[in-house]
């Protein structure tokens, strides 16, 4: 077996870890995470998506707007819908998730072995991954879907009344809003008729820097924004060995969390260069680069402290990575999870949260995919409150009687 070095897989979504050092005679320190060839290749797989996935995203916002996903937390969220794919769409969905030539009980078995060793990994470590299924009662969910998704991804499965909306709401945002410690408030909007199944995911990440910064220190300082004006904001400062590297476009400071295992890539872009030009050169031969040549430098660090929320739709942006008949109705095959074929993705809705401070850094995300059909349910009550027509016919003849049409009651004539 070989040891993984995660720092990859976590690059774009900031954990965060408690404090320790190497004369606390309290600390525990990690060990390292060993994981089989086919773990190995889950987190290459899942690097190099994630990283796509961001690419695009970035290409599509704002210029002034603060952007954070987490790669691992979408990952996992595609990865229980695949379960119930089937013929070309699971065939896109692994051609787009980087993970041809595995067997479903290899990637299933692969994320069970990853998530486990991650939420175990630094005991300064808070980190809480956590899976859920809510699906319509009147849908008939196949044995095989649940089971899979409860015995490799933990799971929790509940059939809800989708009818009754605000209850669903409820049930599924309140899941949400726990998991995340109440930073990511909810993830469904509103429950559609058409609504079938929520898979959702959700990661929760908090502690404080490996080397702490001293609020005595903080001080309000000019930072330069993009169009060349400029801004006060809170400014942290710490002097410490960083493992750091300079590149003809930034430099490069890795600033720990805890046990050291988890930390942040702080990537400073050179006079004349753009995080956009930064972020064109993301791939996991560039990131597995860059780290391996990194250097521990005694740095005098300022940085600002920052809080944010970030949400987006990711249809789009999964379509164009190549998964595009889970979006179709007519084209989409999720036969694994019941036998109506107007089953498909309506939605991927992905929220993130992040605060950075002396402490350290608190952040989570959700995913959470929606599947729907084209037919929607009946509902329990039929409330006749509209204008509506009737008709008396005799059942053995099928003679029709009378036809009539009713828009106001109250009328007598």
């Amino acid at each position: 077996m070989k040891t993984i070095n995660i720092l990859l897989l976590l690059a774009i979504f900031i954990f965060s870890a408690t404090s320790c050092t190497d004369d606390d005679p309290e600390v525990v320190l990690p060990g390292e995470i060993e994981l089989d060839l086919k773990s190995e290749k889950i987190v290459e797989a899942d690097n190099k998506f994630g990283l796509e996935l961001f690419q695009l995203l970035n290409e599509e916002e704002e210029e002034d707007k603060n952007l954070m996903m987490s790669p691992l937390s979408v990952s996992l969220a595609l990865a229980m819908a695949y379960n119930g794919a089937e013929g070309n769409t699971q065939e896109q969905m692994e051609e787009m998730l980087h993970k041809i030539g595995m067997t479903p009980d290899e990637i299933n078995q692969s994320y069970k072995s990853l998530v486990k060793a991650l939420e175990s990994h630094d005991p300064k470590v808070e980190l809480s991954i956590a899976n859920a299924i809510f699906y319509h009662q009147a849908y008939h969910i196949k044995d095989d879907f649940i089971s899979t998704n409860q015995s490799y991804y933990n799971a929790e499965v509940e059939d809800l009344d989708f009818s009754n909306t605000s209850a669903t709401l409820e049930k599924v945002n309140g899941w949400v809003k726990n998991k995340t410690r109440d930073k990511i408030e909810k993830i469904i909007e509103q429950v559609s008729p058409y609504d079938v199944m929520y898979l959702i995911n959700a990661i929760y990440f908090n502690g404080e820097w490996t080397y702490s910064f001293d609020k005595d220190d903080t001080d309000d300082r000019v930072f330069f924004l993009k169009d060349g004006s400029d801004i006060k904001v809170p400014t942290m400062f710490i002097k410490e060995d960083f493992n750091y590297l300079n590149t003809d476009k930034f430099e490069l400071l890795e600033m720990p969390y805890g046990g050291e295992k988890y930390s942040m890539l702080i990537f400073l872009p050179h006079e004349n260069f753009s995080t956009d030009d930064v972020i064109q050169d993301l791939n996991p031969s560039n990131m597995q680069g860059w780290i391996s040549n990194m250097r521990s430098w005694n740095k005098k660090v300022f940085f600002p402290k920052f809080e944010f929320a970030y949400e987006n739709s990711l249809v789009d942006n999964l379509k164009t990575l190549g998964m595009t008949d889970a979006f179709e109705a007519h084209k989409s095959d999720f036969s694994g999870i019941t036998d109506d074929t107007n089953l498909y993705i309506s939605e991927v809705k992905h929220k993130s949260y992040i605060k950075v401070d002396e402490r350290g850094t608190e952040a989570a995300a959700v995913t959470g995919i929606t599947i729907g059909t084209t037919s929607a349910q009946p509902n329990e009550y039929f409330a006749v409150d509209d204008p509506f027509v009737f008709a008396i016919r005799e059942k053995d003849t099928d003679a029709i009687l009378f036809l009539g049409k009713v828009v106001d009651p109250s009328k007598k004539d």
